[in-house]
């Protein structure tokens, strides 16, 4: 029934209900004003992030070059501390001809040669020889007078069999001693140059860690690249426009130290909040002119609908009716329409919602196992053969009842009665099938609860699952009981198994994965699951226990005559 209004309509817009609008308005415009400055600071200290982990990656790899080289140096100095042609030389070196020392020394100056060139951070690479007083240097077919203040200098500290690191007139020295008893026959030292190292710190360095320091343990710097020394013996510690990084070099008890400068790349994020500022300024004075334009074309025409709308919690198919022209008048030809056709749409969702929903449940009806048809086929063959005509027939007659029962398309719900003499059928194939290593123990059905209505094929599968899961791999003493409860508002179905794999933590893992929106899992316990609660209408249609570590599926069913709300608490 439709009603008319009066003509004028008084707008009802309340000064409370103005300032609210302002009060609310400028709390989103703070909170959008906060998060555009949390964005500021969550992104400069993003940035500072990632160039901090593009830092420490970098020194990293920059360290991890260099112990790699100085590795590569360690295996040739061992490969050369075993030289038989450099041992023979300096134990006999007295006895040698001018000649037999000429062609040792070339031999091993060559090799020498050959360490030099396999890496531009060596400078020179020598043999001393503190017992003859002399040393092979490289790339010279002649030995010369060993330095013996060099040889004391460098000497000192070396271990037996190791090579040692030292730092001598700005150069850095590997040494590694060849013992003969207690006095050394020769020394290998290999001397690195600061200026290679420097060289070689420049080429790893890039935009992000052009500055690098190597360093001892100690703090002493040893080689640098662009502003690295400065930076580091200026210390740089919480400075927010500075960024730096450390790496080991094990081998050589020394730590590669990276620095950058971090405030041009934040640059921009402080551009942008001056402009955050001047952009506040802006919005305060368009706040005051959009509140204003609210109130005058938005809020009064609003006061309209508003009006209708609880006109229609009153008046079923009321529609708005106005004379005076608004910005609202396609809002309100849209309304009525909504009015005019409620009833219509909501008669075909329903219509709709019900087809789904048995277009569902037949489907699901319709999901059999085909493995079970080909076993008791098979099953038959092998009694037939030992010729048990009695076993032969109750077998046929239970499997012809059971197809009979499921090929004969039942409708949606049946007797529990026919439901309980279709899974008796079963449990009597299986017990053929399975007997002297599985049990069954079925209790009489009530009569109380015989006539009651359940959907079809909706306790097998749970009978089946039992076997499946359950007890179909036990060598002896499977057990499968069939059990029945009756309460005055409703009425429970157990099956339970001796199985001994479904603990607690098991059935409740089952139990989740059952109740998972999310799941696509099709089995069939899944499948009677959804078919209770599409039948039921509500949740509370199943509950799993673990007994003696056997599962307990337990379908319970409303009884006819009862409400929906006394059926509630049935778990």
């Amino acid at each position: 029934m439709q009603q008319k209004r009066e003509k004028t309509i008084r707008p009802s817009l309340r000064k409370s209900t103005f300032w609210r609008l302002v009060v609310i308005t400028f709390a989103a415009v703070l909170v959008f004003y906060i998060m555009g400055l949390s964005i500021n600071q969550i992104g400069i200290r993003n940035v500072r992030n990632d160039m901090e982990a593009a830092l420490q990656a970098h020194t990293e790899y920059a360290a991890s070059q260099l112990e790699e080289e100085l590795n590569r140096l360690k295996f040739f100095m061992l490969e050369l501390l075993q030289d038989k042609q450099l041992l023979r030389f300096s134990i006999a070196y007295p006895t040698l001809s001018d000649w037999e020392r000429l062609s040792y020394v070339k031999g091993i100056s060559s090799w020498e040669y050959l360490v030099k060139r396999s890496s531009d951070l060596i400078d020179s690479v020598q043999v001393m020889l503190p017992q003859w007083g002399k040393a092979i240097l490289t790339d010279q077919t002649q030995y010369a007078d060993l330095d013996r203040n060099q040889w004391e200098r460098l000497y000192a500290g070396t271990e037996r069999g190791k090579v040692s690191f030292r730092e001598m007139d700005g150069s850095l020295w590997m040494l590694l001693p060849r013992f003969d008893g207690g006095e050394p026959l020769f020394m290998i030292a290999v001397s690195i140059s600061r200026e290679n190292l420097n060289a070689r710190l420049e080429r790893l360095g890039n935009d992000q860690t052009g500055d690098l320091a190597l360093c001892w343990e100690n703090g002493e710097i040893l080689a640098w690249a662009g502003r690295g020394k400065e930076r580091l013996q200026a210390g740089n510690e919480g400075d927010w426009k500075q960024l730096s990084a450390s790496a080991p070099l094990p081998s050589a008890a020394l730590t590669l130290y990276g620095h950058t400068a971090i405030d041009e790349k934040l640059e921009p994020f402080t551009h942008y909040r001056r402009i955050l500022w001047g952009l506040t300024l802006a919005a305060l004075g368009l706040l005051g002119a959009y509140i204003l334009y609210c109130r005058r074309f938005i809020f009064r025409p609003m006061n309209d609908l508003f009006e209708s709308m609880r006109r229609v919690e009153r008046d079923r198919g009321y529609r708005i009716e106005t004379s005076r022209p608004s910005d609202y008048d396609d809002l309100y030809v849209q309304f009525n329409d909504m009015v005019d056709h409620i009833e219509k749409l909501a008669g075909q969702v329903y219509e709709e919602q019900y087809r789904a929903q048995k277009a569902e449940l037949k489907q699901l009806q319709m999901q059999i196992d085909p493995h079970f048809l080909y076993n008791s086929l098979y099953l038959i063959y092998r009694i037939a053969q030992s010729e048990n005509q009695p076993t032969i027939a109750k077998l046929s007659q239970n499997l012809s009842n059971y197809y009979r029962y499921i090929t004969k398309m039942p409708e949606q719900v049946v007797p529990l009665r026919e439901e309980i003499g279709h899974v008796m059928n079963y449990l009597e194939i299986q017990r053929i099938r399975f007997e002297p290593r599985i049990h069954i123990e079925a209790e009489p059905l009530p009569e109380e609860i015989a006539e009651e209505s359940i959907p079809s094929l909706i306790i097998q599968p749970i009978v089946e699952n039992a076997f499946q899961h359950g007890v179909k791999e036990l060598t002896h003493d499977g057990l499968i009981t069939l059990k029945y409860r009756v309460d005055p508002d409703s009425f429970r179905v157990t099956v339970a198994d001796n199985s001994g794999k479904m603990t607690p933590e098991k059935v409740e893992e089952l139990w989740n994965h059952l109740n998972d929106p999310e799941t696509e899992d099709s089995s069939a316990l899944r499948n009677l699951y959804r078919r209770l609660q599409l039948y039921e209408g509500q949740d509370q249609v199943m509950k799993l226990e673990s007994v003696n570590n056997g599962l307990s599926a337990s379908v319970i069913f409303r009884r006819k005559g009862t409400n929906d709300e006394n059926a509630a608490d049935r778990g």
